[in-house]
């Protein structure tokens, strides 16, 4: 086998709490993290020497170091002593630094992919293991099933996830500092945490009406004090039907849920540019 193409779909937030903040500037988390039917590809081929490129139909993409799926590469390479290089490319459908995990779900999608690719034979847990090296979301990302994580993110306990409704994602095409809105949290006072127990419990039912009240996420009064127009993407997602609304991760990226498949047209008309996805959780 000498390439491969792997999906990587795109994360939300169910939950977010901050649960504190540890001595070496990490912030504890208790988040409940589900994938969607939505994402980007990752196209993975080996290449002569040892060098690795990456290419994307996103211009203003990284192709050096500061792309995650090149660290991730490069990771393989050194860690297990991979000879060849590799042209990956990264077909962008997530929007960047969005709240919805796309780097981290590229970067997983690399760890597997060059696993495959070279026979390493690695298991989950040690792709896993290498993935937190790279990032707290990235070991979510290579399970892809909804999850309770807690810690920084890393301790993942296999949750049920949504079923049976529309999510709709929006995004201002504003980005907000995930470190400003950690200083805000750290320096003001801590909204409302929403009930991991009572959440999952009420997911495992498949009661969505039980399980939206506990559906909160701490980042986002201090991510709208930032970026006023992610309440108003909240605001016109719950106008236009959505059962409940919320922004995902540290943001920008908002989504809503609808019991019931929403009108298209209605949602074009009232998000235009703003409308990255229509779509489904994924089972």
């Amino acid at each position: 086998m000498n390439a491969i193409s792997l999906p990587s779909a795109a994360k939300i937030n169910l939950l977010l709490n901050i649960t504190g903040k540890r001595d070496d500037g990490y912030h504890d988390i208790e988040s409940l993290m589900q994938t969607v039917c939505f994402g980007d590809t990752v196209h993975i081929s080996k290449a002569e020497g040892s060098q690795i490129v990456i290419e994307s139909n996103r211009a203003d993409l990284p192709t050096d170091a500061g792309n995650i799926a090149y660290r991730a590469a490069t990771l393989m390479q050194e860690q297990y002593g991979i000879s060849c290089g590799f042209t990956i490319y990264l077909d962008k459908k997530i929007p960047v630094a969005a709240g919805l995990a796309g780097g981290s779900g590229n970067a997983a999608a690399v760890l597997h992919g060059i696993n495959e690719l070279c026979g390493l034979g690695l298991s989950m847990e040690s792709l896993a293991q290498l993935g937190l090296r790279l990032g707290a979301d990235v070991p979510f990302c290579l399970y892809g099933h909804p999850a309770l994580a807690t810690g920084i993110g890393e301790i993942l306990t296999p949750v049920t996830g949504l079923s049976n409704c529309y999510i709709v994602l929006v995004n201002p095409g504003v980005g907000v500092s995930t470190g400003l809105i950690y200083q805000s949290l750290d320096h003001g006072k801590l909204p409302e945490a929403g009930d991991a127990k009572a959440l999952v419990s009420a997911l495992s039912r498949g009661d969505l009406d039980a399980a939206f009240p506990e559906m909160k996420n701490m980042m986002e009064p201090a991510a709208i004090s930032y970026c006023p127009e992610i309440q108003d993407l909240i605001d016109r997602l719950r106008m236009v039907g959505a059962d409940h609304a919320m922004m995902s991760g540290s943001g920008a990226t908002c989504f809503g849920i609808f019991k019931k498949e929403p009108d298209e047209k209605e949602l074009r008309s009232c998000f235009g540019n703003h409308l990255i996805a229509i779509t489904k959780p994924q089972i």
